[in-house]
Parts: structure tokens; sequence; C-alpha cells
């Protein structure tokens, strides 16, 4: 009893921590103006912008976004795939509902 006890309370996984606190991942719609180029300001924009970006790599502008998801490199990037230099540096790994979120912009033909 008392094993099951000290096991029990050394848990600390819980529902927020788990599933998050944002509800169901919108995937409805996604464009790169409502969608995509909000987490590229957010998560790129400044290592990667306009201004000599990071290793020549600029993601200010939809063409430029186009380009680097063309080029097969930015999804394995940002999913942090083994071989792929996960993105951002020094940041935290996309939520899977922005990751879902470029997947789906991407399959859909990346509507801006």
């Amino acid at each position: 009893m008392l094993l099951a006890l000290s096991l029990g309370s050394c848990y600390y996984d819980n529902k927020e921590d788990m599933y998050g606190t944002s509800g169901p991942c919108d995937t409805s719609n996604v464009s790169y103006t409502t969608h995509i180029k909000p987490l590229m300001d957010q998560q790129c924009v400044g290592c990667h912008g306009a201004t000599a970006p990071s290793a020549g790599i600029s993601l200010h502008d939809y063409a430029s976004v186009l380009a680097s998801v063309n080029s097969g490199r930015f999804i394995g990037s940002v999913r942090w795939d083994v071989g792929y230099s996960p993105m951002p540096k020094g940041g935290s790994k996309w939520t899977p509902c922005q990751i879902q979120q470029l997947l789906t912009w991407y399959h859909n033909g990346m509507p801006q």
C-alpha cells in the first residue's frame, strides 16, 4: 500500500501539459495570410528576416516562404526530423497544431 502511494505521488503529468489548453486544432481553410505568416513572424523572422537573414534563408514574405518550403528542408527542420537542423534554433519546437497547420497548408497547394 505504501509503495502504491509513493509511486502515485511521483506522477507529475497533468491535463494541460499533456493536451494543451488551446482546444482542437483548426486546420480548415489554412492560408498563408491567416495561419502561416503569423507563425513565421513569431517563430522565424527574428533570425530569417529580410535584412541579413541567418544562413541566407529569408522567411519574411510569401515568396520567400514558398521558396524555402519547396526546397525540401523547411518542413523537416520545423518537425525536428532526424537529419535536419531543428528550428527554431535554441527555441521550442512548434506545437503539434502549428505543424499540422503547416502541413495542411503545404498539401493544399500553399494558398496565399
